[in-house]
């Protein structure tokens, strides 16, 4: 009966051991309740989780990562619904001189994306470089809408105050799957 309370503990704190590094504090986000607390370098920013968890694929079209950001990816995406219709119509939507580009650029939406685990913040770093280099991936991203309440950078033992104005909708991503990493319409 001994041996058994000992194989039970050691079971738990192994699955405490593997679990614990990649909690949400290992990307720089800490969660209670709907607020967060992102920490990114010398970034330090407060959100308010808004509205409800949303799951929808995307056309990514551009997209970066910069490692002293204070985000984990800037995507500019086209819902994948919308780029189908746009293709059955317009076969050469991503062409300049398609006369369905208008049509596509005014479907295109940005984000700023806050990685809440290890693996989303891998697979948007992977989905960056995919953009950056011409490809047109597909992802399956389940993500909530977050309002940046604040943001400082600290320098030294101060923090200095950023200015919050930006038009760019920010996201905490969950879960996202790259579906495809080169879509060819």
């Amino acid at each position: 009966m001994k041996m058994c309370k000992i194989i039970v503990a050691a079971a738990l704190i192994i699955t405490a051991i593997y679990f614990i590094p990649r909690s949400s504090r290992s990307t720089g986000i800490e969660q209670r309740g709907r607020r967060l607390s992102i920490t990114a370098g010398k970034h330090r920013l407060k959100a308010n989780i808004i509205g409800l968890e949303n799951s929808q694929s995307f056309l990514v079209i551009g997209g970066s990562c910069r490692a002293d950001s204070h985000y984990t990816a800037n995507l500019s995406v086209i819902p994948l619904n919308t780029a189908k219709q746009l293709a059955r119509t317009y076969p050469d939507f991503r062409k300049c001189s398609s006369p369905g580009a208008s049509t596509a650029k005014r479907s295109v939406q940005s984000m700023l994306l806050y990685a809440a685990n290890r693996g989303a913040k891998r697979r948007l770093k992977t989905l960056a470089s995919l953009a950056s280099a011409g490809k047109e991936p597909v992802i399956k991203m389940a993500y909530v809408k977050i309002n940046i309440t604040n943001h400082t950078i600290k320098y030294g033992d101060e923090e200095i105050p950023v200015d919050l104005y930006t038009n760019i909708p920010s996201w905490l991503v969950k879960d996202i799957q790259i579906v495809e990493k080169d879509r060819k319409f």
